[in-house]
């Protein structure tokens, strides 16, 4: 594709790709503007994915910018880079392999067409790449309904599972959702921390996100010392990357990092996001030496606790099949993979 290069999609939407990280450093702004509008996850915003871009993107990125008329207003973003591996060039979402929820973000009055568009253009550019892998798309997504163009081929798979809690309204009923054994065990914890001494929950702020940045790589890597292993967190290309979104998620509204505290010394550190509608437990880590006290139950708590009084209507506890996320009462909801081939190459194969 040729940067710079906007072409008439879909039923009129004008489609612009954009390829240096230049160009989408310089769309932040609107892409930001676009996503409080089209309410979308803390994934699909800049905050998250151009700091995901800086620490892990390889080669060009293929940013989709869709709107009305050429340089009109932002409808719809479709991030992708490609991933050249064992001769087959993938188009990946910008942010594949570490983001949990994956799609294009498009303002609600055009998702439709503006999907269309999206497979439209990338059928039209058919030399930049063999397979287009659209992984962790919600039900809800765009493109898993968007009409396949005559020259490509979908095939469409449930690909993970992301157990969800909904939470209640009014948030005074939260208790009300949780199973008992869990509000036992829960009961149990508060009542051993408040005997080791002054509990306390506290949330990152410009001034102590350091800090709780800090105290969470050091306990999840504790925690997973353990049992002999490094954590994600070992990584110094992973940790800079988190440290960057962190302060990007900060200024957005979308990050929920809370430190737990017994008598001033953190025990435990959560780290979530948020958008209106919803909250998302990422990571944490916790002191082995505090075990007893279920430090990392008490920190879901506490935000399951914040997520309710701000009218929250679920907590997503993200991919992967975990007791503990079914002991709070959570539920799976799939998220689909849809890989689109060439047509002809199909045939041949």
């Amino acid at each position: 594709m040729t940067a710079g290069a906007v072409t008439a999609g879909a039923r009129g939407i004008a489609v612009e790709p954009l390829t240096t990280a230049a160009e989408l450093e310089a769309l932040r702004p609107e892409w930001t503007r676009l996503w409080h509008r089209a309410g979308g996850t803390p994934f699909q915003s800049p905050a998250w994915l151009l700091p995901w871009w800086r620490h892990f993107g390889r080669g060009e990125p293929l940013v989709l910018a869709l709107r009305r008329t050429a340089g009109g207003e932002l409808l719809g973003v479709a991030p992708f880079h490609t991933w050249t591996g064992d001769g087959d060039r993938r188009l990946l979402f910008i942010g594949t392999g570490n983001t949990d929820h994956l799609d294009a973000l498009l303002h609600p009055d055009a998702a439709a067409e503006g999907a269309a568009a999206i497979l439209a253009e990338l059928a039209r550019h058919r030399d930049a790449w063999d397979a287009c892998d659209l992984q962790q798309l919600p039900a809800r997504s765009p493109l898993l309904a968007a009409p396949v163009p005559p020259s490509l081929r979908a095939a469409t798979s449930v690909q993970d599972v992301c157990p969800v809690l909904p939470l209640p309204a009014p948030p005074a009923q939260l208790r009300d959702v949780l199973p008992r054994a869990r509000r036992r065990q829960l009961a149990t914890a508060r009542n051993r921390a408040a005997r080791l001494g002054s509990v306390c929950f506290e949330a990152a702020d410009e001034r102590t996100l350091p800090e709780l940045l800090e105290a969470l790589v050091r306990l999840h890597g504790a925690r997973w010392a353990q049992r002999d292993q490094t954590g994600v967190l070992a990584d110094p290309v992973t940790r800079a990357f988190h440290a960057e979104a962190a302060a990007a998620l900060l200024a957005l509204g979308a990050l929920r990092l809370y430190a737990l505290r017994i008598d001033d010394r953190i025990v435990g550190v959560y780290h979530g996001l948020a958008d209106r509608r919803r909250a998302y437990y990422y990571i944490g880590g916790f002191d082995p030496s505090y075990e007893a006290v279920s430090p990392g139950a008490l920190l879901v708590a506490h935000a399951l606790e914040q997520a309710a009084r701000v009218g929250a209507g679920e907590f997503d506890f993200l991919r992967g099949r975990e007791p503990y996320k079914y002991a709070w009462g959570a539920t799976d909801r799939p998220s689909y993979r849809r890989v689109l081939r060439h047509a002809d190459q199909v045939a041949a194969g």
